[in-house]
């Protein structure tokens, strides 16, 4: 059963302020011909771009929105650390933000105040489903921003074990009925939202004008994966395996050598650092995993929390990150566990 396609944050208005977005800014709004629209996920063919900084797309912001609340001034943070623990085109969930709430000021075209007010911390109207109907409401910025982000997550077929928003929860079977089928054929896009996450037919296009006009200011030619470009194979194998098989398939192409050739001597490895140092990260939850990363100057050991049932995602996305290289050591029930195990690895580290 499709669930029931439900009006924007603001009572609908989405479309009008992009419109009215478009007018402020020149660009011509695009005919019914729809743009191309990433998939939901992030994978090997579908990145979020080099030029798509925290820093870029506040500067992008504040361009719109003169008067924004200081409150959100690191919103473009969390987008990108929650983005890329959940596996999610954070880039494209900060310009569906855009649309939801009219670059954070949360009214209307007509300058009158939405259904949403600011201080839900709700960016993505979810639960608000039109004729006043506020949504749900999360206590802070960087809670509702991890709101949206599982709410994708569940748009491009995968469940949330415990989500934070409490329309994710109630609707999340309704949601997966569709999608789930959805991406076993091919990758969920954010044009798919469309009709269903808004009642809006036009919003993909509108999230991906909103796009356009970054990319045209802020990526300067940049290389920009897109859902058309995109196979579902490679959508939904991760990095390493992407990789592994084109070089396989390069091998299986290249010519076989007319003679044995004497494959180069492996270089020394480089003694590692015999200091060490222990390390907390965060993405929420209480389950921690155990990261060993050899730095410059240093053997570190993280303690990173992540979320039940994204433990893999998140461990791996923090590596890829933050720790390139690292291994994962273990994981524990608690901080507590993981922080005795890496002070019987580094002893010597500080404890205060």
């Amino acid at each position: 059963m499709r669930i029931r396609a439900k009006p924007h944050a603001l009572g609908g208005w989405a479309r009008a302020a992009a419109l009215f977005a478009c007018l402020l800014t020149g660009t011509a709004v695009a005919g019914d011909a729809a743009l191309a629209a990433p998939a939901i996920r992030i994978s090997a063919a579908n990145p979020v771009p080099a030029c798509a900084t925290p820093e870029r797309l506040m500067a992008f912001l504040r361009a719109r929105n003169k008067d924004l609340d200081p409150r959100f001034k690191d919103i473009a943070v969390w987008y990108k650390r929650y983005g890329e623990a959940l596996g999610v085109r954070w880039d494209y969930a900060f310009f569906q933000m855009l649309i939801e709430t009219n670059y954070l000021t949360f009214r209307r075209g007509n300058g009158k105040r939405g259904d949403v007010d600011p201080s839900q911390n709700n960016f993505a109207g979810i639960g608000a489903t039109g004729g006043g109907v506020p949504g749900n409401s999360f206590p802070d910025v960087a809670t509702g921003v991890r709101a949206q982000l599982e709410h994708l997550v569940v748009y491009s077929g995968e469940r949330v074990p415990n989500p934070v928003a409490e329309r994710t929860r109630a609707k999340q079977d309704d949601i997966l009925s569709w999608t789930a089928p959805l991406s076993r054929k091919r990758p969920v896009t954010f044009q798919d939202l469309a009709g269903k996450w808004a009642a809006d037919r036009a919003y993909g296009r509108s999230i991906e004008l909103t796009a356009e006009r970054f990319r045209k200011t802020y990526c300067d030619g940049d290389q920009i994966a897109t859902a058309g470009k995109e196979t579902h194979a490679a959508a939904r194998a991760p990095a390493w395996q992407t990789t592994t098989a084109r070089a396989g398939a390069a091998a299986l192409a290249a010519p076989r050598p007319t003679r044995a050739i004497r494959p180069p001597a492996p270089e020394p490895r480089a003694a590692e650092p015999s200091a060490c140092r222990v390390l907390t990260a965060s993405y929420g939850g209480t389950k921690t995993m155990l990261i060993r990363h050899v730095a410059e100057d240093a053997v570190e050991y993280t303690a990173l929390r992540v979320l039940d049932g994204f433990e893999e995602t998140m461990t791996e996305s923090y590596i890829n990150a933050h720790a390139p290289g690292g291994t994962l050591i273990g994981e524990f029930s608690s901080s507590e566990a993981a922080f005795a195990r890496a002070f019987q690895l580094c002893p010597a580290a500080d404890r205060g």
